[in-house]
């Protein structure tokens, strides 16, 4: 049931830039009166971890999985991300949240 506030609908907590600090970002985030953060990845190998955070956080960072166009690329030949971009783990990841969240 949603309890309201304020949501972070587009944040990079698997980002390399939270690895040391996270759980002081996410206190942070609470006492600032956040009610829940999508958590999302740029690149799929962020997957495992987005996870990991939204097992850990439970209610409070929910998972967004999907992947940025190509970066690096100059604009005409961006694409959005193939399946095999994304690879095999989306099978694992998908029935991971169908359990979590179903």
């Amino acid at each position: 049931m949603w309890r309201g506030g304020f949501v972070d609908c587009h944040c990079h907590l698997s980002a390399r830039d939270f690895q040391e600090d996270v759980e002081e970002v996410i206190e942070q985030a609470k006492q600032s009166g956040v009610a829940a953060i999508v958590a999302v990845a740029e690149y799929s190998e962020e997957f495992e971890r987005i996870i990991e955070l939204s097992n850990r956080y439970h209610g409070f960072v929910m998972p967004c999985l999907g992947v940025h166009p190509v970066q690096g690329l100059p604009p005409q030949d961006q694409r959005g991300a193939t399946l095999q971009v994304m690879g095999g783990g989306c099978c694992e990841v998908l029935t991971h949240l169908s359990v979590l969240y179903l």
